[in-house]
């Protein structure tokens, strides 16, 4: 029997068909990763051991713990702790006060746990517009005349929706700073005039042109979860479980959406504007989370004084013997982003096997 060898041509085609193959399966999976709806769940524990080295003391240790909003699920909250314990609900967070009496040389732990389930995709929802959301605020100079300039310009020139023109214009406008968030507290007026800063100063910029243009919005804290590999747990010495971050939620066509101008730079628009990417928790709205961070320091530090003071964590003592230390462990325990990927490659597969077959059998076919 005759067999004809392939010549060089049909194995350039071979090899370039299956590098096609692996280069549409590998921007299958990217995109069915981070595009298609998803729900990604995380246990978040919190453990603080207290020591109490010389004499008695009264401490007080308070945290901010966040609840189930617009896209995130909050459950299963549960507190261990032996002395005094109390929480107060607010629109945002929950306020949990622990208290307790300490000997010398004693130690005591808490533990705090619970589960997040935050949503991936598009981010809208219905919620009344305050009326605050319209006017200028410390930190947000919306009634400034520059910023009112800059945003006329911004909306008169729009071709496309004003606040995708707006979040364009700030994330190209400011450079990133290195310091971080925490220590770049810089407001509208100064992010605009310096061209720099963190991810508060972005976001306030941005709430302050959609101010200036009419359209409501406000500024968000929270914190960014770490995109750790599924069941494995990221270990951190601070409170937060992930890194304080800011970002906008703006109002348009009588629903709310999620915006991440500091984010804009780094990633394409589509992964930053109007969807949330399964990561950000969200302790609401800056000012209502600075009133309720107020509280819980006018309470720890009522009667003692501040040792430790975080994003979402006060601790006082009335000794200065007393030492805390704490440990935030975040572990993914589900995420359907995974779940996209397999699906998606396997209908990939299908396809591209088909489409294959019909370029292979052209060229050796005999």
């Amino acid at each position: 029997m005759f067999v004809r060898k392939a010549n060089y041509t049909q194995y350039l085609v071979a090899a370039a068909t299956l590098l096609i193959c692996l280069l549409l399966l590998s921007i299958t999976a990217l995109g069915a990763y981070t595009l298609l709806p998803a729900k990604v769940h995380y246990h978040i524990a919190k453990k603080f051991s207290i020591n109490q080295y010389a004499g008695e003391a009264q401490i007080y240790l308070g945290l901010l713990l966040p609840k189930t909003g617009s896209y995130q699920m909050v459950d299963d909250v549960s507190v261990r702790w032996d002395a005094n314990q109390e929480t107060n609900s607010r629109a945002y967070v929950d306020l949990l006060k622990l208290s307790a009496e300490m000997p010398g040389e004693s130690e005591r732990v808490a533990v705090v746990q619970y589960n997040i389930v935050l949503r991936q995709g598009t981010a809208a929802w219905q919620a009344p517009v305050d009326r605050i959301d319209l006017l200028p605020q410390t930190g947000i100079e919306s009634n400034h005349e520059d910023i009112k300039q800059t945003a006329s310009r911004i909306t008169a020139e729009a071709n496309t929706d004003p606040v995708y023109e707006i979040f364009q214009f700030t994330s190209n406008y400011l450079e990133y700073s290195e310091t971080g968030c925490e220590d770049t507290n810089l407001s509208a007026l100064e992010a605009f005039r310096t061209r720099a800063g963190a991810c508060i100063a972005y976001s306030r910029l941005m709430v302050a042109l959609c101010r200036a243009s009419g359209i409501p919005a406000k500024m968000i804290i929270g914190t960014i979860l770490p995109d750790v590999l599924f069941s494995l747990s990221q270990i951190s010495a601070s409170s937060t479980p992930g890194s304080g971050h800011a970002w906008v939620e703006y109002n348009s066509q009588n629903s709310w959406h999620l915006a991440d101008p500091s984010c804009g730079q780094s990633y394409p628009d589509v992964l930053a504007f109007n969807r949330n990417d399964g990561r950000h928790l969200s302790f609401g709205d800056y000012d209502r989370f600075a009133v309720s961070k107020d509280e819980l320091y006018d309470w720890a530090t009522e009667y003692a004084s501040p040792r430790n003071n975080q994003l979402t964590l006060v601790f006082a003592s009335n000794s200065e013997q007393t030492e805390i230390t704490s440990e935030t462990t975040i572990r993914k325990t589900w995420d359907q982003r995974w779940l996209n990927v397999i699906v998606a490659l396997i209908i990939a597969v299908i396809i591209l096997s088909k489409l294959r077959d019909r370029v292979l059998s052209k060229y050796f076919s005999y």
